[in-house]
Formats: C-alpha cells, sequence, structure tokens
C-alpha cells in the first residue's frame, strides 16, 4: 500500500476538514521529507498552523504528530526497501511534474519574495565580492547563480566541496562582502554555522531556503523562501532556480550588459564555441 493510500485509510470516517486535507497533502506528496519534519515545518508547507497538524494527527488515530512520523517514516522507509516510493498513480508522471512545479514558481511570486530579491541583488551589485554556499541539491541553483552572476560582471566565488574549505573562503569575508546560502530540504550542521560565522564578521547574507521557519532564517538579512515540493522521493529545485533566474534578471543593468558582450568577445577570440555557421 503507498503512502497516499495508507493515509486515506486511516482516514476511516472521512471527514477531514479542509486545513486537515492539505496537511495530509503535504505528507502524501512529499513523504521522505515529511517523515523527518517538525510539526511546525508541516504547518508552514501545508500553510496551517501547528495545532491543525496535532489535530489531522489524532483524527488519524495517531496521539499526536510524533506517533504519526514515526510511522510514516517507518512505511516509506519500508516502501524504499520495496522499489515503491511513489506517493500516487504513475499514468502521467512527467505532465504531474510539470504541473507541480508550474504550482511551485506561481507560489514563489509572493511580495515578500520579489522584495528579497531585489534586494539579494542590490547587495550582490554593492558588494566588494560574492561567496555562494550550498551543498546537495542546493548545487545546480548555486552554479547558475555564481556562473551568470560572474558574467554580468560581478565577483562571485562559489563553494561547494567540503565544509574545510567553504571554512577557508568564509574566513575572509569581511564587512562589504555578501554570503548567499542555498540550501534545500535538509539543513546541514556546517552550512547553518558557516552562515551564521559569515553574519558575525559583517557580510551581508542572503538566504534561499524552503522554510520561512528555517535557522538559517535567524541570519538572514534577506530571505527568500522556495517552494521545493515535488510528486515523489526528492525535492523538487525548479523554483529554487526560478528565483535565482528572477535575482539574475535584476543584476542584468547596462554595466552587466557590457561586461556580458565582453565575455562573448573573448569567447569568439579564443574560438571557444562550436555553434557558429
Amino acid at each position: 500500500m503507498n503512502i497516499e493510500a495508507w493515509l486515506a485509510d486511516r482516514n476511516t470516517r472521512g471527514t477531514l476538514g479542509t486545513q486537515a486535507e492539505r496537511v495530509v497533502h503535504v505528507l502524501a506528496r512529499a513523504p521522505e521529507s515529511a517523515s523527518y519534519a517538525s510539526a511546525r515545518e508541516i504547518a508552514e508547507r501545508a500553510g496551517v498552523n501547528v495545532s491543525t497538524v496535532v489535530r489531522t494527527a489524532q483524527q488519524l488515530g495517531f496521539d499526536g504528530w510524533p506517533q504519526l512520523r514515526e510511522e510514516l517514516r517507518a512505511r516509506y522507509l519500508a516502501c524504499v526497501s520495496s522499489g515503491h516510493v511513489s506517493s500516487g498513480p504513475a499514468a502521467d508522471p512527467a505532465a504531474q511534474m510539470l504541473r507541480q512545479d508550474a504550482g511551485n514558481i506561481n507560489a514563489l511570486a509572493t511580495v515578500d519574495n520579489l522584495a528579497a530579491i531585489r534586494a539579494t541583488a542590490k547587495a550582490i551589485k554593492a558588494a566588494r565580492r560574492t561567496l555562494v554556499i550550498s551543498s546537495d541539491s542546493g548545487a545546480g541553483p548555486a552554479h547558475i547563480l555564481s556562473h551568470l552572476g560572474t558574467i554580468a560582471g560581478h565577483d562571485i566565488q562559489l563553494a561547494l566541496d567540503a565544509s574545510t574549505s567553504q571554512a577557508v573562503h568564509v574566513a575572509r569575508l569581511e564587512p562589504g562582502d555578501c554570503l548567499v546560502t542555498l540550501n534545500v530540504w535538509r539543513l546541514t550542521r556546517p552550512l547553518r554555522g558557516l552562515t551564521r560565522l559569515a553574519r558575525e564578521r559583517g557580510a551581508i547574507v542572503c538566504v534561499f531556503t524552503d522554510l520561512r521557519s528555517s535557522p538559517l532564517a535567524e541570519d538572514a538579512d534577506h530571505l527568500i523562501v522556495t517552494p521545493i515540493e515535488g510528486m515523489h522521493a526528492g525535492p523538487s529545485v525548479t523554483a529554487v532556480v526560478a528565483a535565482v533566474q528572477a535575482v539574475i534578471s535584476e543584476l542584468m543593468d547596462d554595466d552587466a550588459i557590457r561586461s556580458s558582450g565582453r565575455v562573448q568577445q573573448m569567447w569568439q577570440y579564443l574560438d571557444l564555441m562550436d555553434d557558429q555557421p
């Protein structure tokens, strides 16, 4: 029995309200992350309060959220070991994923996020230099920000390797510098500690994360909250990439356009590209 079917079976009376159904939807669509999340994190993803998460667990026959989470984790791990991790029908997974990502991007465009995106771009423009750090699934969007931002003429360094090497880069930050931290799904201790150290060193800290209640928010001057809900086991980084692209669009002023032109002229001079007639 998959996760979605199991949750439906637990709802023996079929009387869950609208908000409780939203909680169940989060559990069914992202069982991997939900099985390790706090009630507060589930509440934020579902757009409800913590008490609703607790009541939903009780309506499903558990004493509270910890007991539901424990059973959800056991069932998810059993699905993984058996090779059945899908939480819903696989009739058209590609179309389902595209619809989910479209919803994630639409949810990204809040007033607060747009303000934080503009502020992040402004911080990068004003910075003496910018350091981008991330881990695991955040590495892809981090590469995009560093690559395109550098082409736009900004001094952006990327540190994705071992935390010891990342610490060397963070130790060089000074007031007037900028740190961008990209965190997707699980937050590692090194990423948390490095972000705090950058703040203590006087750098402007910009954070991309999937939870407004993330511990990273404590040290963020600018916080961009990106939905990461996927269709199956792992998170989707599509909305994170969209947020990065939005920052890049804010960086593209006249100076950035000239910088991009110079880079492309150098590529042409060095005959690096094989896409010309």
